[in-house]
């Protein structure tokens, strides 16, 4: 029961990290398409 108990606990951590990588890497995305905008908008 522990090791069950202890992999689920191992996976959920994994996919909440792997959410929380997911997320941040979508936010940057959009920050430097939104800025990548902004410069060619400028230049332009």
């Amino acid at each position: 029961m522990n090791k069950s108990s202890s992999k689920g606990i191992k996976l959920t951590t994994v996919i909440f990290a792997v959410l929380i990588l997911a997320l941040s890497a979508l936010m940057s995305n959009t920050s430097v398409a939104d800025d990548m905008e902004v410069t060619t908008e400028s230049t332009s």
